[in-house]
């Protein structure tokens, strides 16, 4: 039986400013993908349906139809191992979001 390992699935603009993450167990790139990537698409589209999320990125301004997807294996072997480092990055990530987010560009 193939071990669970953690996956971690982005949505990303074209100059890779990550829109929304999640992570989650699955033992393969197909459970990861069912289990992970799947509902991130989904969780994208309701967050720009209900207008939670602008459909451009706040960083660059790119549209939201030239987002793109990717999911991929990290080192944890589990969700618990993973928390820590998940939770700093978020951290950060808000923090850039913050002070850098849906600024008006003049360029």
């Amino acid at each position: 039986m193939t071990e669970c390992r953690v996956w971690i699935a982005q949505c990303l603009c074209p100059m890779r400013h990550c829109i929304l993450a999640t992570a989650g167990e699955a033992r393969d790139a197909a459970d990861a993908e069912r289990l992970i990537m799947r509902p991130l698409h989904e969780a994208i589209k309701h967050v720009i349906d209900t207008r939670e999320v602008n459909p451009w990125c706040g960083l660059c301004g790119s549209a939201a139809e030239t987002w793109a997807f990717e999911i991929g294996r990290t080192a944890f072997r589990s969700m618990s191992d993973a928390t820590p480092t998940l939770v700093q990055n978020q951290l950060e990530q808000t923090v850039t979001r913050i002070m850098w987010g849906d600024m008006k560009r003049n360029d």
